[in-house]
């Protein structure tokens, strides 16, 4: 594992090692996988602006207080399921490593280990994101298990209710494994019987009516995770929301979709201040990390990078991977001359011409 320098080192060498069908489901997306490339692209069409005189020459400061919240990283580990895939020790793992390295981990409806048992791993850094099944008395009832179960935090995932065209995974004729279960669902009543052979099962469409529900269910921080549109913001916002992860679902519901970074840009202009801002899609070093905040992002999701390193190492792993982000976040505000992560904004980034696809887009 010491040769694993970059992100895309542990991609290269977990695909290496790992049956295909289930590579093609942690990497796939939908359709020809458009936007699975333009998430990381959109990385490249941004430029740093680095300052020659420095406001400091300590030890660049990394942390970030998100929800109350302070940790040692803006990276998040975005939520990811089922994690049984790739290691035995799935979510428990990922848990661990949150804990070991001080980072918040949100954590799917649909993991293999029952979400409180991931959640005691890391007490006070785990998220719950909300998918909704069955009904509202289900979605209620799962709203209670998280609470219970120790999230901090709940988030909503609005864009991935209907089932995507996964191309590259059919391909490949991927089904789910016998050793893989959901135990969040089983602990609900929402699942019972053998796992689907696709993985998935049926979710509730997400309506403005079912997020302003949602949020009178809890006194938890709210997050709205998959928001593309300004205006649909501005309308979590409203209903309440603490803030919003801009998200396109790592490219795995709608190919063409808008690559994240430019919304990002586009929803950072019009957010009102104090609200809470993540973005998650195509990163792949701690430079795009610095990027996406330069951009008006609090902190930043990854998610298949974290499953490459579970996938090699387990625990041990994810932590390797977090440690590559954490030594090029660093190297990255040392060279652009700032101490602290809060330092970065609009004035050290260069967006590359057509970087907003239109002009009427700003």
């Amino acid at each position: 594992m010491d040769e694993l320098v970059t992100i895309p080192d542990f991609e290269r060498s977990w695909r290496e090692r790992t049956d295909r069908a289930i590579w093609e489901y942690v990497a796939g997306g939908a359709g020809t996988h458009r936007t699975i490339d333009d998430n990381a692209a959109a990385y490249d069409r941004i430029w740093l602006l680095p300052r020659g005189v420095r406001t400091s020459t300590g030890e660049p400061d990394t942390s970030v207080t998100l929800l109350g919240r302070t940790v040692s990283s803006p990276v998040v580990l975005a939520p990811t399921s089922p994690q049984r895939l790739v290691h035995p020790d799935a979510e428990l793992a990922t848990a661990r490593a949150a804990r070991a390295r001080d980072v918040l981990s949100i954590v799917s409806t649909d993991t293999h280990h029952a979400f409180p048992e991931i959640a005691a791993e890391a007490p006070g850094l785990s998220w719950f994101q909300l998918y909704g099944y069955r009904s509202r008395e289900d979605v209620a009832a799962t709203v209670e298990l998280a609470e219970r179960g120790g999230a901090t935090a709940l988030v909503v995932t609005v864009d991935a209710s209907y089932s995507a065209r996964r191309i590259s995974t059919r391909r490949a004729g991927f089904r789910l494994p016998d050793d893989v279960d959901y135990g969040t669902l089983r602990a609900l009543g929402v699942l019972d019987g053998a796992a689907p052979a696709s993985g998935r099962l049926d979710r509730l469409p997400v309506t403005w009516d079912d997020l302003a529900w949602i949020r009178s269910l809890t006194t938890l921080p709210v997050l709205v995770k998959g928001v593309l549109r300004p205006e649909d913001a501005l309308r979590c916002v409203e209903l309440g929301a603490e803030g919003v992860i801009v998200s396109n679902h790592g490219g795995r519901q709608l190919d063409g979709a808008l690559p994240s970074l430019v919304a990002l840009d586009r929803i950072a202009r019009v957010l009102p201040r104090g609200r809470t801002l993540l973005v998650d899609g195509g990163v792949r070093s701690g430079v795009d990390v610095v990027k996406a905040l330069a951009l008006g992002a609090h902190a930043v999701c990854v998610g298949r990078p974290y499953l490459w390193g579970l996938g090699l190492n387990g625990q041990k792993g994810v932590e390797q991977v977090l440690d590559v982000f954490d030594v090029e976040v660093r190297d990255a505000l040392r060279q652009l001359g700032v101490s602290s992560v809060s330092e970065l904004g609009g004035q050290f980034v260069a967006r590359a011409p057509g970087f907003l696809p239109d002009e009427s887009l700003r």
